[in-house]
Parts: structure tokens; sequence; C-alpha cells
């Protein structure tokens, strides 16, 4: 019994920095007089036939050569790639285009938040008032950096030369400086704390203070350990207390976030829950951690970031795996590709995105915990250390793992890594 011929796989990326789009074709099988690629007549899309097989992929962007035939440069070869350039339209560079998760702007005041699983209403219709963008993560340091070395603080440093004091009273210095910072709302242990009737927004969560929410349970672990009464949960049994506590939908016991007992705040993940927001956009793990990592190499400088699971509160389940014993090392190669895949059948992601799918283009790898802590304790190591939940760390590389085979497979490993997508 004869088996099935592969089904060729074709995948096109926009170029926009050289104004071309890269095609790339795995045909399964080698090519020969049968294997024929036509690019349409419209620019739009092209046409495969390969041993009585016909496959059509549109385009990221239109291209200059409707009509033509392509040349099949090495023939029985079944990994074929051709640089097309672009027609005359102007292409916008994808790495300039908007996040597409929500920001204060774009959540309408007086909306309700919703558990996406269930749509049980957590925090309801006008009850948050206004919605207001947080800072970056690193704000505080960044702001007790600017305190200490603005221009023109000569006398900040005439401590140093108090010879009567000596040593206890730079210590003593120091410490008033540290109140001082901290009196003014940036010293590197600050916080922003909650507030009644007002939503605060950053690239993956929505936060709130605990009054304004409703419906939601709160546990050390798993929401059969816990309680809608936050109090009962505060410690647990031997009285260890922890920095936050695992937050779940009461209704169907999805993980919703976090309580953060220091900034007594609830923390609501953005891609488990809905909101209405003016660009009807509804952000998933994937264009939450795709933003995360743009914004962590615009802070730091640095494309390689290790995702960590959340450590502040008692693990949901004593899982062996991802998050636990493996990390995953994320290497960002392009921050703003547009592609087509005709593995897939999803083209569009959201208005004015063409028929191409926005993305960023990474490395990934899974590595020893051991190797990652080394890592992060090197004066040397350009890693970031990126926190989302252990669950999700798995979901993101489930999510890499099925976005690998949108690749031709000639371009799905580079030595050690694995080549991965991400929705933006």
């Amino acid at each position: 019994m004869s088996s099935q011929p592969a089904t060729p796989l074709l995948y096109a990326e926009l170029l926009s920095n050289i104004r071309q789009i890269s095609l790339a074709i795995s045909l399964g099988s080698a090519s020969d007089a049968s294997t024929r690629v036509v690019v349409a007549a419209d620019g739009e899309k092209v046409e495969l036939q390969h041993h009585g097989q016909s496959r059509t992929l549109h385009l990221p962007s239109k291209v200059a050569l409707g009509g033509a035939i392509l040349p099949i440069q090495r023939p029985g070869a079944s990994a074929l790639s051709w640089r097309l350039p672009l027609g005359q339209a102007t292409i916008t560079d994808a790495s300039s285009a908007e996040s597409s998760t929500w920001t204060a702007t774009d959540l309408r005041a007086g909306s309700e938040v919703a558990c996406r699983q269930c749509q049980a209403v957590v925090v309801n219709q006008d009850i948050v008032k206004v919605w207001k963008d947080l800072p970056s993560e690193n704000w505080a340091e960044m702001m007790e950096f600017w305190h200490c070395h603005k221009p023109g603080d000569h006398d900040h440093n005439h401590h140093h030369h108090d010879k009567s004091n000596g040593v206890v009273a730079n210590g003593q210095t120091a410490r008033a400086d540290d109140m001082s910072l901290a009196a003014r709302g940036y010293g590197a242990s600050s916080a922003i704390s909650a507030q009644q009737s007002v939503g605060f927004v950053d690239l993956t969560r929505l936060l709130f203070v605990e009054q304004d929410c409703s419906n939601i349970t709160y546990s050390l672990s798993t929401p059969e350990h816990g309680s809608p009464d936050r109090q009962v949960v505060a410690s647990d049994e031997s009285g260890n207390q922890f920095r936050s506590l695992n937050v779940f939908c009461s209704s169907c016991q999805s993980q919703l976030g976090f309580y953060n007992l220091r900034t007594a705040a609830v923390t609501l993940l953005k891609w488990q829950v809905s909101c209405d927001s003016v660009s009807n956009l509804s952000p998933g793990l994937e264009e939450c951690l795709a933003a995360t990592l743009i914004s962590t190499i615009a802070r730091s400088g640095s494309a390689k970031s290790l995702l960590l699971p959340i450590t502040e509160t008692m693990a949901t389940t004593e899982e062996e795996g991802v998050g636990k014993d493996q990390v995953v090392h994320v290497w960002v190669l392009n921050s703003g590709i547009v592609y087509t895949s005709s593995a897939t059948e999803a083209t569009v992601t959201r208005p004015g995105a063409g028929s191409g799918i926005s993305a960023i283009k990474l490395l990934y790898r899974l590595i020893p915990r051991e190797e990652a802590d080394r890592m992060l304790d090197s004066l040397t190591g350009d890693a970031q250390e990126v926190n989302i939940p252990t669950k999700a760390i798995k979901e993101v590389v489930e999510r890499l793992d099925r976005s690998n085979c949108l690749l031709p497979t000639t371009e799905r490993l580079f030595k050690e890594w694995k080549v991965g997508l991400l929705r933006r």
C-alpha cells in the first residue's frame, strides 16, 4: 500500500527594511518537471503545483512580480527559497506597530472586568472610574538614580568629608538619604498601591484595590484550599507569611492572578480576563509576553531573557519539568515581523494588519534551573529575568513548539536552539 505524499509547506516573511518578502517552500519530496511556483497576477499570493498537489499562500504584502513563474535554482531539491521585491505600496515597519495589549487609553471607564473562561464578573460595571498606566517596572530604581546624580547637586556627597563622625556618620546619613527617598515615594523599596475606583494597567496585568473586586477566591495553593475571605488564608498553618496569594475565579476556578500583600492589590492577568476596550481587542498570553520581551529589550538592551515562574506564593503544583526544574531561555531575533504560513488558517490578528500575522521571531531552548541561576548571578550575564506563572510558561512552550511547525523544515533549528514565533 503506497503512502500518502507529504504535504508541501509554504512560508513567507516580510523583510520591510530591505523591501522584500522571503518565500520558502518545503516540498517533502524532490522537485521535478511537475514542480511549478507562480506569483498570482495581482501579486498578492503564490501558487504551487507539485506531484499533482496544489497549494496557495497569501503573501504578507503585495509583490512586484505579478504573473511571474519563479525559477527553481536547484532541480531535484526539496527545499526552495526566493526573495521577492515588494510592490510600490508603502510598507509600515512591523516593529513600530502599536502593542495589541490594553493600555489605559484603550480601556473604557466604567467597563466591567470578567473571567475570560466563564464570563463571571469580578469587577462590576461603573466601579472603575478611571484607568491609569503603570510606569515601567524599574521606575523606582531610575528615580533614585536621578535623585542621587541629578545635575547641579554639588552638595550631594558632603557627608563623605565628615571626619569627626567617621563611618557612623556616613551610615546615619545614608539611612537618612534612604528615608528621604522613601518619603519622596521613589526609593528602591517603593511600590505603587492600589486605589479605590482606579484600575492600573501595565503590559501584562490589571491592578485593583481589593474592595473593588468580587467573585474571587484567595488561596496559598489551589482553589480547593482557598476562601473568599483573604484574611483566612493570609498565613499558612505554620504561620509563615507569603508576599502574595493566588487569586481564582470563584465560578470556574480558573486562576486570574494574584493578591500582593505588600501593595494590598489584586493583580489580574490580562489574558485571563475580558474588558471593554476601544480597540475591541482581547490580548492573549502570546501578545502579552511579546510586549514584555520587547519592553525588556528597550529597557536593558539585551535580547535574551529567562522565563521564570512567579515564586512569591506557594506552588499550585509540585510537578517537575518546565517552570520547576527547567527554564525557558529565549533570544529575540526580530521584534517585528509579518508572516504567512500554509500550515495555519489564521491570517489576520487585528485591523490594518493586512493578510499577515504580526509577530516576534525568536530562538528558544530549555535549560536546567541551575544553569539559569548561574546566568542571572553572573556579573557578565546578559539574560534578563521575566516572571510569569508556571502554567503560563508551559503554555508558552507548547505554543512555540506549534509555531516551529509553521516554518520550513530547514529553518526550524539553529544549533541547540529551536526557532519560534510569538504573536504581538
